[in-house]
């Protein structure tokens, strides 16, 4: 009689959760990296890593991308825009508790103002 007859072999476990240190580790150099992709000359190029960045949570990767919102290139500026607001979700998600210590900041400001000027009207 097989002794493992009732076991399941881990392979049917399907994936194990990734601990958040190791997730950590991971999204360190991957942040690194779309970090290096701000600085490419093909604008599609930091587009996708302006999204990605985005994408990641990362509230450093803020600090990086408050500069795009002023760009002169109006995509460049809208998808800065969405990721900084993506970021921002995740993080009110994670700490709820903590103030927007920016509200009132020029840069955000003229972001804003910016991005209304690019809104179409309809």
């Amino acid at each position: 009689m097989d002794n493992n007859a009732g076991k399941r072999s881990s392979c049917e476990e399907g994936p194990r959760a990734p601990s958040v240190s190791a997730v950590a580790r991971f999204k360190k150099p991957l942040v690194e990296y779309l970090l290096s992709g701000l600085e490419e000359e093909d604008k599609w190029v930091r587009i996708l890593a302006i999204d990605m960045l985005g994408n990641t949570g990362d509230s450093r990767v803020a600090d990086y991308l408050t500069p795009l919102l002023v760009d002169r290139d109006p995509d460049l500026r809208t998808i800065a825009a969405q990721a900084i607001e993506m970021i921002r979700s995740q993080q009110a998600t994670l700490s709820p508790k903590q103030p927007d210590r920016c509200s009132g900041c020029m840069i955000r400001l003229i972001a804003e103002e910016a991005l209304t000027r690019a809104r179409p009207r309809g």
